[in-house]
């Protein structure tokens, strides 16, 4: 794996008492309003740690931030399709003195016969179209499907097979993409689906002169916003699965 040295810093705000600083690189991808949410459900939910994954880690927000508030067992394991953010992550990892098995690959490719007590995902799950015009996905591909759904949806048919007895598997699902669909995999593949939290969200500017294709979007039922006083809004929402 080819190292790059050019670390940039990146502030997480996880709330009014807590900011973490991170090194992340120019061609990773940038937490965004969705990762405060998924912890912050998280965080709130009763659960004995254990042997913990963080998949599609990014630069390794999540996963750190349940290591810094004990809700996580050492080592943490992550991976993500970016060579960068694994070494991102690592970087990160060894700045909190986190220990780590960090591996490079595709949804659960990495860790065939391993299994987990709580895993999260964080992997890209809103409309690829929708991708193409926001900002986020600035130099980071994601390759979701039309309706967001063909990443997240992967994972929640496979993920049982790693999950121990009473694992738990967290997951956001954001309204652009096509939230129905995702739910009815996540209750094909899990006895318990729960919703934790939900969160609205300006659209933002950058994506206003994109409404019209938004619009079309949400008559092909591909995905789902509202205006509410003159804004575009949309939502997340954090789930917990069981068996």
């Amino acid at each position: 794996m080819k190292k790059n040295s050019n670390f940039l810093n990146y502030e997480f705000v996880v709330d009014n008492e807590n900011k973490l600083n991170f090194k992340r690189l120019e061609n990773t991808f940038i937490p965004t309003g969705t990762s405060a949410v998924l912890f912050n459900a998280i965080k709130h939910y009763k659960f004995k740690p254990g042997k913990t994954l963080d998949l599609g880690a990014g630069i390794g927000v999540i996963g750190l931030l349940l290591f810094k508030f004990n809700l996580a067992q050492t080592p943490l394991y992550a991976s993500d399709l970016s060579a960068d953010s694994v070494q991102c992550i690592i970087k990160n990892a060894q700045n909190y003195n986190c220990p780590i098995v960090c591996k490079l690959g595709s949804m659960f490719e990495p860790w065939e016969n391993e299994k987990f007590d709580l895993i999260i995902n964080d992997i890209s799950g809103v409309s690829q179209e929708v991708a193409e015009i926001s900002p986020w996905f600035n130099n980071v591909p994601c390759e979701s499907g039309s309706d967001g759904t063909k990443l997240t949806n992967e994972i929640l048919l496979n993920a049982p097979k790693f999950l121990n007895d009473n694992g738990l598997f967290f997951f956001p699902i954001i309204s652009l993409s096509n939230t129905e669909k995702i739910l009815s995999e996540a209750n094909k593949n899990f006895k318990h689906v729960k919703e934790l939290e939900r969160k609205e969200w300006p659209l933002p500017k950058e994506m206003q002169k994109y409404i019209s294709k938004l619009e079309k979007l949400r008559e092909k039922k591909l995905i789902e916003f509202k205006n509410k006083f003159g804004i575009t809004i949309f939502n997340t929402s954090v789930y917990v699965a069981f068996n």
